[in-house]
């Protein structure tokens, strides 16, 4: 193929927009348990009579798994490439799902299958951004934002699939469908056209994307992790992922809770799903053009639309409806953003590392907080302390994000440069 024109936009979606396919649909397998079990939750109740708290316990240790091995996975990108990551971990997902269809009565098999999939999910989402970022630089925040919208289409297309498998087929038969819709769906993009930055086959547009993986520009691990910003984002990306997920992850029994209908409610995360895709990609065209510290922001400042419409309209479906659009749409581009500021402030040279334990902060917040919300729920009967404490935490992130610096300049020589 002849060689595509370095720097251009253009250029570098024509090499890499079959990978940011598959990198997309890859993503989607991260959150396939956030929109799956709220579905699965009453009948497990009613056939095992466990409590919810058990039961999203399960749904925690997929992300206290990768908090406690994220670094370590993060380290084995770098040093291996994240295609056959990407590829092994991909398998070992859609297999723990299928699996589940096969638990009897114990909490034990339950929770370790869930912790089998943790491991898988260590991995993820850094395997399959290392690769966007690494071939993407002019348009590298749009590339980022399709790639992330994979979390966007999951939230969509999940709470109706599984419900409608689970009124087909039952909760076991609604494992085994999901496993075989993702397996179908990723691993054949995965294994023709994921490959990154160091790995060959595919072309590339831009100098940077080419380098060698020992070459690519930005902070060693060492570096990075003495960088006032990597702790800038480490820690308002835990506060707004806390503060948003302890609802949206318990999405469907929150809104039950306020009144609405149980298939009103799936619609409604439904639609958060579709809203979280455009605000990916309306945030990801926003990146490129301007400092992507005020989109994270900004968009995490206005997720707290979706606790206020729930406190101040409980049961009114049109109310619920546009808080879960805001929230989903500030969720997209706030996501997004801070992919993009741990590329731009931290670099390639390590990004897989260093992202990835920041993802393991966030997977603290993902795994904590909508497990302390089921118990709050199981103590008072009740989600409204959940949505009013979401408030304080959100702005506060947000106001964390207002404190990161201009992005640093890296030399040619690819040494970490301007560490604030």
């Amino acid at each position: 193929m002849a060689q595509l024109l370095l720097g251009s936009a253009r250029g570098e979606w024509r090499a890499g927009g079959p990978l940011v396919l598959a990198a997309m649909l890859g993503i989607s397998l991260t959150t396939l348990h956030s929109g799956s079990t709220g579905i699965m939750m009453e009948p497990l109740e009613q056939e095992f009579g466990w409590s919810r708290t058990e039961i999203y316990l399960g749904n925690s240790l997929v992300s206290y798994v990768p908090m406690v091995l994220g670094t370590l996975m993060g380290f084995a990108i770098d040093r291996f490439g994240p295609r056959r990551i990407a590829i092994a971990a991909t398998v070992i997902v859609c297999l723990g799902y299928a699996l589940m269809s096969q638990i009897a009565s114990s909490l034990w098999q339950w929770w370790g299958l869930w912790s089998l999939i943790g491991i898988a999910l260590a991995t993820m989402p850094t395997v399959w951004l290392t690769a966007v970022t690494g071939r993407f630089n002019v348009s590298r925040g749009l590339a980022v934002a399709v790639a992330l919208s994979g979390t966007g289409l999951s939230n969509f297309l999940v709470p109706t699939i599984t419900h409608l498998l689970v009124e087909q087929y039952g909760w076991r038969g609604g494992y085994i469908g999901l496993a075989a819709i993702w397996s179908i769906m990723v691993l054949p993009l995965a294994i023709v056209f994921f490959r990154g930055a160091n790995e060959p086959r595919i072309p590339v547009a831009t100098d940077s994307c080419a380098a060698p993986a020992g070459a690519l520009p930005g902070l060693t691990a060492q570096q990075g992790f003495r960088s006032p910003s990597f702790y800038k984002l480490m820690i308002g990306a835990f506060f707004s992922t806390a503060g948003g997920v302890a609802l949206i992850m318990n999405m469907v029994p929150v809104l039950v809770s306020t009144g609405l209908p149980k298939g009103s409610a799936a619609t409604i995360m439904g639609l958060a799903g579709l809203a979280t895709i455009v605000g990916r990609i309306f945030g990801g065209w926003l990146m490129d053009r301007m400092n992507a510290k005020y989109i994270a922001s900004f968009a995490t400042l206005c997720a707290v639309t979706l606790p206020a419409m729930l406190l101040l309209f409980p049961g009114w479906v049109a109310a619920a409806a546009f808080g879960a659009f805001v929230y989903g749409f500030a969720g997209g581009a706030k996501i997004g953003a801070v992919v993009y500021l741990a590329s731009r402030h931290l670099g390639q040279r390590a990004f897989a590392t260093l992202y990835a334990t920041i993802n393991a902060l966030m997977a603290l917040g993902v795994g904590s907080a909508p497990l302390l919300a089921n118990y709050i729920y199981d103590q008072t009967h009740s989600y409204q302390p959940v949505m009013w404490a979401a408030v304080p935490v959100l702005t506060l992130a947000a106001l964390i994000y207002l404190m990161l610096p201009a992005y640093p300049a890296f030399s040619k020589d690819n040494r970490g440069q301007g560490i604030d």
